[in-house]
């Protein structure tokens, strides 16, 4: 599930630890309780980043669930662009901007990850959930970039191209599913992305 909405001006946030506004935070935690009821979470990962780890420490709290924050499970680092606010950009920063958005595995942002660490770490993070968490149903608060990339590594699509990141949608708070059998060499299968169970 992707962390809710931030709160801050429109900008990119991929290391900048910003909280969820009351709002953002409010419709995550119905989300998450609506999952909850529907099919029972028994285990609970997370982003280090406080708009993640904040709710998932919230409902593992109130509903006694084991939590574990991996680190490597943080946004994107962006940089010398991150969470500066758009309408603070310059002319020099929107056309590098624009070439990281039409290009993101060949531009990237200054003293920003580039996107094949970005996706190396986050495959990496995937196997680590994958191969050592045993519950039968975990739930995992992350990023919009995180669930791209999990996504892209699970069907064998190129990460590196662009329409991923712009043109498939993962709303605030929104549930990717994805189901992996309990017989071995199972193929994970992705049920649906981005859904909004509320």
């Amino acid at each position: 599930m992707r962390h809710g909405k931030v709160d801050g001006p429109a900008a990119l946030y991929g290391h900048t630890n910003i909280a969820c506004s009351a709002d953002g935070l409010r419709e995550l935690h119905n989300n998450i309780t609506s999952l909850h009821q529907l099919n029972p979470i028994s285990h609970i990962v997370s982003s280090p980043l406080i708009r993640c780890a904040i709710p998932a420490q919230e409902f593992s709290a109130t509903q006694q669930l084991p939590l574990q924050i991996i680190d490597e499970l943080k946004e994107m680092h962006f940089g010398c662009w991150d969470g500066i606010p758009f309408d603070q950009f310059g002319a020099e920063q929107w056309l590098t901007l624009n070439q990281f958005w039409e290009t993101p595995a060949t531009a990237h942002a200054p003293d920003g990850e580039t996107l094949e660490q970005f996706a190396g770490r986050i495959i990496r993070s995937w196997e680590q959930i994958h191969t050592n968490i045993t519950a039968e149903h975990q739930l995992v608060i992350c990023h919009g970039g995180v669930i791209r990339i999990i996504i892209a590594h699970l069907l064998n699509l190129d990460w590196r191209n662009a329409r991923l990141f712009r043109q498939l949608n993962i709303d605030y708070a929104s549930n990717t599913r994805i189901e992996i059998a309990t017989h071995q060499n199972a193929l994970p299968v992705i049920k649906y992305i981005g859904l909004n169970p509320v």
